[in-house]
């Protein structure tokens, strides 16, 4: 015995055992009619809870059990509970899926499905269900199982009514397949030959899928043959409600013992009917072919009563009995085709009117085989000859073009719902617009409307037509997802929602009804076409959907986040416009220009309903600023996009929704509040961080100091919270911005520049003047020059001004200045947007009043570049202090640092003895500091201030040397050797000093040079010249002031001249005193003395400095005395001066006059001159005195 054989067997067993148990005992104590039961449909499990407890068996409850247990695998009753069968192979499968398959099509909301978790779901039939339609059918009792796991169930019922024998899908299919080949074979399609033929039928055999193509094609005599074929493999494979992939299929075929039985039968009446054997009267004429038809047709539905295996057993046990019933069958059959048409149409029978419900479910079947059974959801290449096979039953069951469409649409859509194949719906689209191009005769519209469903509208009844019943529950599931398209739909499925969308326009461009529902929140437009009116319905019906979903969890995440629930839906309100911007309107665009401002609008009406209560108490909290911030951000990610797609179109019929949030009103004193509070941390935090400052580099990259990047960083801090807000700013707010910024940095500089001290502090004062001569004695005691000592105070600000921090602090300097323009830059792009911002609120505010949109629209009078000229102070105290620890760096250096080797040391006692190389190598290191530890674009500034400091100090060296520097002529070569190589170490072989640069500032020192080359005569001529061209009032010069061949340093160059011309000279000319009379005492060893006796030397040399310049005064007077009386006269021909002088020492003044006067003896003198003497014309100290 075959396997289908085996499994007729099983199937009848079946039923006769559950027969007998349900009769035994599963009445409840009373019989129990299980006639018109289906039991091939009834759970054996429930069967035997029912007879074990005694309870009543529910028939429908059964069969529902049945279908539930059928969604999972079937299990081996094992301890372990998870062993199943598989309907693969296991060497070629696998390990079992963790977890459930994602479902298909279009997803609904959680919080809409009253499902449990997890649940596959049905939205074809929650849409349907959730509208209040409901349908007096048997697959209403299956309403929970899903989809994609039992295909057998309607998703969408049409509300036909029940059919009282109870037959089940398998029955209907095979009926439906029985009824195509009787169609095929009354209409001479198709022929049975009485050969025999072998046949090779195997699962799927002819099936041809888009995937494979078709080699041969059928002969012209049997064109039909290959397309019932692949209708039977298609209706077979969905037999027992699963789709079969493998070879266990043949265990669901149509029997073929049922289909031999059926065209063995077909042959017979075919040869009958050749020979005349078989001919009927109907209407009061012959037709040989309906009534076959009919015939065969009421055969089939007997034949769906009775299973297979029964009609086997009866065909061989009584077949008298088999001739009597089709007897019986073929004269009621008659009986019924000689009632009267009701409609008169062509082909009309008894049974199109009286047994519509069961012919409709049949085309239902016989349409659905264009589905390919193994790529779900996708039509076979055959679908179009499948379905004009089809048609070819419209005379027996009752089928119009328009009943036709209707029905093809229909089952499209259902398939659709269970695979989500967005081409389903295209094609169902297509079916649909041509039912509202037939314009069928009377007779036949008439019959095609007399179909009638009941439908539930608003709560109420309402009957229509099949067809019309259709649409509107296809308009309903359209309709049902697209009311909430934001839960339904998005990126991933968004060709469903044009394929849906295109459905339901086209369902309301032709219904002749306005089935739109009147919006409560925003109107559409009046004069709106139907299609624009559908859609704005469906965006403000979807958007309020979104709306309330978000509404309701704002709650639930303000409290696990911390934040206000109005803070929370601003954040998903613009989530939700951003996906209705992005996603849907350009689609929704095509069809209704206004779809992106409608859904805008009415997202900012709907949130500023709920702003205007926090409003009303609004209070100086940080929710409250966190409220206002979200509250704008959202207003002007509104008004953005409304402006990127309408431009400055301000005009709308939907202006009067629109209201500005007006946040700015309530936000400004809190940002002022804000700006003062952060002001004062920014300020505190700048002196706490400057007081500790150590000026050391922050890295080796880093050279500016910790302290400034602090500073910068809570000021950026600052900017960056001030524009991130979100709140609506204006001018006022940018200036008390700027201007705490700039407070603190003026008070960082400040402190750098008390700091700092007056580099003129750091200057030795200038030894006395003297003449060159040599000791005689040896052992005479010699008077001591004492060198400029520095205040306690500035000592100790010395010790913080080495030159490593000098150069971290112009590092420092050099960054405020960069940052303070990336600073500025960054607060003017940040500004630009906020001007946007401003210019965003102001087409709001347009839009809403319905004005027009300014051009030169300014949101302030007062310009914003005006305003940040308040930096400007900024980089002027940072230039200025960097020019003073330029100024300060270089002095530092040579004068203090480097006063040993170079002011103490250099060419003292004898130029050989004392050379330049003593100074380069601590010259050299100091610059090697500077290079590791200054910037880059300071480098060179600093190095020329340090060049130019060693050349101030070679100057004073060699004119302001004292006593311990004379020259000869022989000497300056070497001086000039000495200079050459400091000029060399400073231009580095090209990579420091420009030579240009150099050369310039040593120019003075070569000049220096070049006058001590030159003879005594010379030199003292110059001087006198010199001193003629001097003016009245002449300041004391330092070396960067002092020209080469003015007195001053012509005087001091024969000063430090060996040469006896001009120390003769200097003796009688300016009576200075000899050189071997004083010594240069060095600092180190002032410094190593101790601090007691430091004082008392002090205190000593002020009183040697005083009696000293009365005993010079004395000295000098009393030569001029003397000289006066033997009518001295200068030599070189100067009759100029002191032609006739006598002395007074008066009121602390020396006059000289060439007349005699009253002397009066006073005090007033200094160390290098009589700084106080003054003649009638010029004073003395204009002759070097001074």
């Amino acid at each position: 015995m075959d396997a289908a054989s085996m499994l007729e067997v099983y199937r009848r067993d079946r039923r006769r055992l559950l027969s007998f148990l349900l009769s035994a005992g599963g009445g409840g104590g009373r019989a129990l009619d299980l006639s018109r039961v289906d039991l091939d449909a009834v759970s054996a499990d429930y069967a035997l809870e029912c007879v074990a407890t005694g309870a009543e068996f529910n028939a429908s409850e059964g069969t529902r059990r049945y279908f539930d247990e059928r969604r999972y695998p079937i299990m081996i009753g094992s301890s372990s509970g998870n062993s199943y069968f598989l309907l693969s192979k296991p060497q070629q499968s696998d390990s079992p899926p963790k977890e459930a398959a994602p479902s298909m099509g279009p997803q609904a909301p959680a919080q809409e499905n009253s499902s449990p978790a997890g649940k596959p779901r049905d939205f074809f039939r929650d849409a349907i269900n959730a509208s209040g339609i409901g349908y007096v059918t048997k697959d209403d009792n299956l309403i929970d199982i899903s989809s994609q796991q039992v295909n057998k169930v309607d998703i969408l019922s049409l509300g036909l009514p029940r059919l009282n024998t109870e037959l089940s899908d398998d029955d209907i299919r095979e009926t439906a397949y029985e009824v195509l080949l009787a169609s095929l074979f009354v209409s001479g399609k198709l022929h049975f030959s009485e050969e025999k033929r072998e046949k090779k039928h195997k699962f799927l055999k002819g099936l041809r899928t888009k995937t494979e193509g078709s080699n041969s094609s059928p002969q012209v005599e049997d064109c039909y043959a290959h397309i019932v074929d692949l209708i039977r493999v298609q209706m077979e494979a969905r037999l027992g409600n699963i789709v079969v992939r493998t070879h266990y299929a043949k265990f669901f075929q149509i029997s073929e013992t049922m289909d031999t039985l059926t065209k063995r039968a077909l042959r017979h009446i075919s040869s009958k009917m050749t020979k005349g054997q078989k001919d009927c009267v109907c209407n009061g004429k012959k037709d040989r072919q309906a009534p076959l038809a009919i015939s065969i047709y009421s055969t089939g539905i007997f034949l769906t009563i009775v299973s297979d295996s029964t009609i086997q057993d009866w065909v061989v046990s009584v077949p008298e009995g088999r001739i009597e019933v089709l007897t019986i069958i073929e004269r009621y059959n008659q009986r019924l085709s000689s009632l009267t048409k009701k409609f008169n149409l062509k082909d009309e029978t008894y049974h199109w009117t009286h047994n519509y419900h069961f012919n409709f479910r049949i085309y239902e079947k016989l349409l659905c085989s264009v589905f390919d059974i193994l790529e779900d959801g996708q039509l076979v290449e055959e679908a179009d000859e499948i379905v004009e096979t089809a048609k070819l039953t419209w005379p027996i069951l009752g089928i119009t073009e328009k009943l036709h469409d209707m029905f093809y649409a229909w089952v499209l859509l259902q398939k659709f719902a269970q695979t989500g194949e967005v081409l389903l719906v295209k094609h169902a689209s297509l079916q649909i617009k041509k039912i509202h191009l037939h314009h069928d005769v009377k007779h036949i519209e008439l019959y095609t409307n007399s179909f009638i469903c009941p439908v539930d509208v608003g709560g109420g009844n309402r009957a229509l037509s099949l067809v019309d019943s259709a649409l509107f529950k296809i308009n309903i599931w359209c309709r049902r997802q697209l009311n909430s398209y934001h839960a339904y739909f998005s990126k991933n499925n968004l060709s469903i929602f044009e394929a849906t969308l295109n459905l339901a326009l086209i369902l309301a461009a032709n219904s002749t009804e306005d089935d739109c529902e009147e919006v409560t929140f925003i109107e559409s437009p009046v004069g709106s076409t139907p299609e624009s009116k559908l859609i704005h319905l469906l965006i403000v019906k979807s958007i309020h959907a979104a709306y309330k979903q978000v509404l309701i969890s704002s709650d639930g995440q303000s409290e696990s986040e911390f934040k206000h629930p109005l803070t929370v839906l601003a954040n998903e309100l613009k989530l939700v416009a951003e996906k209705e911007c992005t996603t849907f309107s350009p689609i929704l665009h095509k069809y209704y220009p206004e779809a992106q401002r409608v859904a805008l609008v009415f997202l900012h009406m709907l949130y500023g309903k709920q702003l205007e209560l926090f409003l009303e108490t609004v209070d100086h909290s940080e929710n409250s600023k966190q409220i206002l911030a979200a509250s704008n951000s959202f207003e002007l990610f509104i008004a953005q996009k409304l402006y990127s797609v309408y431009g400055e179109a301000v005009g709308s019929p939907f202006s009067n929704h629109l209201k500005p949030y007006t946040v700015g009103r309530f936000s400004s004193p809190l940002i002022l509040q804000w700006l003062h509070a952060q002001h004062e941390n920014v300020l505190e935090w700048t002196r706490r961080t400057i007081e500790i400052e150590d000026w050391a580099p922050l890295s080796v990259h880093e050279k500016q100091a910790t302290s400034v990047v602090e500073v910068f960083r809570i000021v950026e801090e600052t900017i960056d919270q001030f524009f991130d807000a979100s709140l609506p700013l204006d001018i006022v707010h940018l200036r008390s911005l700027l201007i705490g910024i700039t407070s603190s940095l003026q008070v960082y500089l400040l402190h750098m520049e008390n700091q700092q001290v007056s580099g003129s502090t750091l200057l030795p004062r200038a030894p006395v003047l003297t003449r060159y001569t040599e000791s005689m004695n040896p052992f005479a005691k010699r008077k001591i020059i004492e060198p400029t000592i520095p205040e306690e105070k500035v000592a100790a600000k010395l010790n913080n001004l080495t030159v490593p921090k000098l150069c971290v602090k112009l590092n420092t300097l050099q960054f405020i200045r960069d940052q303070l323009d990336v600073i500025e830059d960054g607060i003017k792009q940040s500004w630009a947007s906020v001007l946007s911002a401003v210019r965003l609120l102001h087409y709001l505010s347009c839009m809403a009043s319905g004005s027009a949109l300014s051009e030169n629209f300014s949101p302030t009078d007062e310009s914003v570049d005006e305003l940040f000229t308040i930096f400007d102070d900024v980089r002027m105290t940072a230039v200025n202090t960097t020019d003073m620890i330029l100024n300060f760096i270089g002095t530092r250096a040579v004068f203090w640092d480097m006063r040993h080797s170079l002011l103490f040391s250099l060419y003292r006692d004898s130029v050989e003895g004392a050379r330049m190389q003593m100074f380069i190598s601590s010259i050299d290191q100091v610059l090697d500091q500077v290079c590791d530890l200054i910037a880059d674009v300071l480098r060179d500034q600093v190095v020329l201030r340090i060049f130019q400091a060693c050349m101030e100090g070679l100057i004073w060296v060699l004119l302001d040397g004292g006593p311990s520097r004379a020259f000869l002529e022989t000497d300056v070569d070497l001086m000039q050797r000495d200079l050459a190589m400091l000029k060399d170490l400073f231009i580095a072989e090209g990579q420091g000093l420009p030579m240009d640069i150099v050369e310039k500032e040593a120019k003075q020192a070569q000049q220096i040079l070049d006058l001590y080359m030159l003879k005594a005569d010379i030199i003292i001529e110059m001087l006198i010249n010199a001193s003629d061209q001097m003016p009245d009032h002449h300041d004391v010069m330092n070396a960067r002031r002092r020209h080469v061949h003015d007195a001053h340093t012509l005087l001091r160059v024969l000063c430090h001249k060996k040469d006896k011309v001009a120390s003769t000279f200097l003796r009688i000319q300016y009576h200075l005193p000899r050189s071997s009379d004083y010594d240069d005492v060095p600092v180190k060893e002032l410094s190593s003395k101790v601090p007691i006796f430091s004082d008392m030397l002090k205190r000593v040399t002020q009183d040697f400095v005083f009696t000293h310049g009365n005993l010079m005064n004395l000295l000098f007077f009393s030569e001029l005395y003397h000289e006066r009386n033997s009518s001295f006269r200068i030599r070189h021909g100067c009759k100029r001066y002191l032609p006739h002088l006598c002395y007074a020492i008066c009121n602390r003044k020396v006059f000289v006059s060439e007349t005699p006067c009253h002397f009066h003896v006073g005090a007033c003198s200094r160390v290098i001159g009589l700084s106080s003497v003054q003649s009638y014309g010029k004073p003395l100290g204009q002759l070097g005195f001074g």
